[in-house]
């Protein structure tokens, strides 16, 4: 008997996966988990419409050091980043479709209060932006042409 319920508790297991995995299309992003070369984990908030990377960091006064945010783009294409209205520093992490690293802009600080907030533009074409901790980039070496992993569900290549 214990076997047939369990039998039954795989069964609809799989039968909510099959669905779930049907429908990844119009699943929305909430969270990831980042893997440096190094080893390293993190775990990411996910931007992946136009409200959520608005806000970004913005008046976030934290960041820890194993958390970060990873924004998703439809395609590779030029991108701007700013730091109005953040709080704290930021390593601005620009990848290209396949994760690997193709600019980083380390250590960005707040924009002031008052003046002109300078955007953050690399030189080429990305699809996602990694943001960790300000300084996390170069104590885990990073370098262009790194690929990080991201684990998620539905999977971003």
């Amino acid at each position: 008997m214990k076997q047939l319920a369990t039998l039954c508790v795989v069964c609809f297991a799989l039968f909510l996966a099959a669905a779930a995995s049907a429908q990844v299309k119009d699943a929305e992003y909430s969270w990831a988990l980042a893997v440096l070369p190094s080893g390293a984990e993190f775990t990411l908030e996910i931007a992946a419409d136009p409200q959520s990377r608005w806000r970004g960091y913005r008046y976030r006064e934290h960041v820890a050091a194993d958390e970060g945010m990873l924004f998703i783009f439809s395609r590779e294409q030029p991108l701007s980043f700013e730091m109005k209205d953040c709080l704290v520093s930021l390593d601005m992490i620009f990848l290209d479709s396949k994760l690997q690293i193709v600019e980083i802009a380390h250590d960005r600080q707040p924009c002031p209060a008052e003046g002109p907030c300078r955007p953050i533009s690399p030189m080429r074409n990305a699809q996602y932006v990694l943001e960790l901790a300000g300084g996390t980039a170069g104590r885990e070496g990073l370098s262009p042409g790194d690929r990080i992993t991201v684990l998620s569900e539905p999977s971003i290549p």
